[in-house]
């Protein structure tokens, strides 16, 4: 049966950090919901690895090279868009990076990097394509903005200052922009993940490394109550849905994705 509500035909979808992991889980979800996907990664090898899987498996996609933190690059995105689409009606912000350290040992490249990547590469593509999103289609539908924040920007986490700063940023950026949008009827939420395995912050890379620390990660899974780590595609899940018909009247919220783990902390 399909669900009217989730469906995503006609609508133009832009999604950073497609590449792989969560963003390109993402990327494939709305284009299997029936929209018209833009991939952006700054990795022009990945994303347009990802855009010809995609493509091959009868999605309607668009890769691009975009580095967020430029605004010249992100300015070309919005003309891109105006350009081939005329419109856009979905944007997940979801590029991000980690380099972990104690505050002490972390250097300016290593805060510079992660904050600039996170809170301003969303706030750049914000900016870009304002005017896109902000332009009310002839049916009145709701345009969207999801941002992949973080339960570390929440809760916090030790040796991560850069990157919980920039959660939390961008969960700030979240709350203000939905009260910015709202009359425009442009819905902006922020999910936010706990431990999601197989990406390119987790995943073991060719040498048995991750970008985590393995005590941390071995830790974590073993406190969530659900009794595993997440998913690429539970990330995804829940995008869908609030990039959809049936999340409008959902806006300014923060939702915690990370399978039961402020059971953790009550």
């Amino acid at each position: 049966m399909t669900i009217p509500g989730r469906s995503l035909e006609d609508r133009v979808a832009v999604v950073t950090g497609a590449g792989n992991g969560i963003g390109l889980a993402i990327a494939r979800r709305l284009a299997e919901l029936g929209a018209a996907v833009v991939l952006c990664d700054i990795d022009k090898s990945s994303v347009e690895n990802a855009g010809q899987a995609l493509a091959a498996a009868g999605a309607a996609v668009f890769s691009s090279a975009v580095d967020v933190r430029s605004t010249a690059d992100t300015d070309g995105l919005a003309q891109l868009l105006r350009e081939r689409y005329g419109r856009l009606d979905i944007l997940v912000n979801n590029a991000g990076l980690v380099r972990d350290a104690a505050l002490h040992k972390m250097t300016d490249e290593q805060w510079d990097m992660v904050n600039d990547v996170i809170a301003r590469g969303a706030f750049n593509c914000m900016r870009s394509c304002a005017d896109l999103l902000r332009a009310v289609p002839e049916d009145g539908r709701h345009r969207k903005v999801i941002n992949v924040a973080s339960v570390s920007g929440i809760y916090g986490r030790e040796l991560s200052a850069n990157y919980c700063s920039a959660k939390a940023a961008l969960i700030g950026l979240t709350k203000a922009m939905a009260r910015e949008w709202a009359g425009r009827k442009i819905n902006v939420n922020a999910v936010a993940p706990g431990f999601i395995g197989g990406t390119g912050l987790t995943a073991p890379s060719a040498d048995g490394t991750t970008s985590m620390r393995e005590d941390f990660l071995e830790r974590v899974v073993a406190d969530i109550p659900i009794g595993r780590g997440g998913r690429p595609g539970d990330v995804a899940a829940l995008v869908s849905f609030l990039a959809s018909q049936d999340a409008d009247y959902i806006t300014g919220q923060v939702i915690e994705l990370h399978g039961g783990l402020e059971i953790l902390r009550v």
